[in-house]
Parts: structure tokens; sequence; C-alpha cells
């Protein structure tokens, strides 16, 4: 088992969540390199050939929406999100326990009200039948792995909160 892969968690709810979000940042990372040799291939072929890869930029603004969502689920659990704490700094544990078990419900709201409407603008682009300009390629069909991502995220988001507020508990 790599380093990458251990999990924080002890718990069979964290253990599952850190698992799956791991395997959606794996995903991404493939989504990205693949973004990476075509976006190569497209610059050495308009560079040499005067032959672009057509429709590389609508593919990158697909897929980069893609890849990010499917690292925010694993970059929160592993809490990798930048955190200013220079109000926070010399609060007691107690005070940044609380603020971190508020950001966490509060994250879980905003990033359900981001799933909720993603799920409102993907069957919206699928019932218009809107497409990209240059490939034609249907724009829905990105919405459904970033909802699930987003929902993971909001499910992590409460863990945490969870977990931080059993942290205070203690």
């Amino acid at each position: 088992m790599t380093e990458s892969f251990q999990t924080p968690h002890r718990d069979p709810v964290g253990r599952a969540l850190h698992a799956v979000s791991y395997g959606c940042a794996i995903a991404g990372s493939l989504v990205m390199a693949g973004l990476v040799i075509m976006v190569t291939a497209s610059v050495i072929g308009r560079a040499l050939f005067k032959t672009p890869v057509y429709g590389d930029f609508e593919l990158v603004s697909m897929g980069t929406a893609l890849a990010v969502s499917l690292f925010l689920p694993y970059c929160h659990l592993r809490r990798g999100n930048v955190i200013v704490d220079l109000f926070l700094a010399n609060a007691p544990p107690f005070v940044r326990s609380a603020c971190d078990v508020f950001a966490g419900l509060l994250l879980s709201a905003m990033t359900v009200l981001l799933t909720w409407r993603s799920v409102l603008g993907g069957l919206d682009m699928g019932a218009h039948h809107d497409v990209t300009m240059i490939l034609g390629l249907p724009v829905w069909w990105v919405f459904p792995p970033i909802v699930l991502s987003l929902g993971l995220l909001a499910l992590g988001c409460l863990y945490t909160a969870w977990q931080d507020f059993a942290g205070i508990r203690r």
C-alpha cells in the first residue's frame, strides 16, 4: 500500500470516504494526464505541421472542470485546503476546533448548493442539447461525474466536521 493511500481515518465511514475519494483523485489525475498529452500534441502539431488538435480548448475546459472536481474530496479529507489562521493562531484549541466544525458545516452546505445547481445545470444543458462549438460534443456529459464528486465532497465535509466535533468533546 502506498504512503499516499494510507488513511488517517480509523472508523469504517472515514476509510470508505477516503478510499472513494482516493479513487476519484486517481481518475482526476488520469484526466489531467490525458489533457497534458493532448495539449502537447496540439502545440507540436500546430508548430510543426500546421495541424493542431481541433477543439483542444473545449476539451481542456471540460476536462479541467472534471479533474478539479475529482480532486476536491480527497484534498478535503486529507485536510489539504489552504487555511489562513491569522486570527486563530493564538486562540485556544477549543476555539480553533469550534471554528473548524463551523467551517466544515458551512462548506458542506455550500457544496450541497453547488451539487443541486450542477444537477439542474446539467439537466438544462441536456434538455436544450447544448454542444461545444467546434467538436459538437454534448456539454451535459461532464456534469454527472462532477455532481458525484461534489456530493462526495459534501459528505467529506460533514465527516470532517463530525470528527472535529468529536475532538472537542474529548
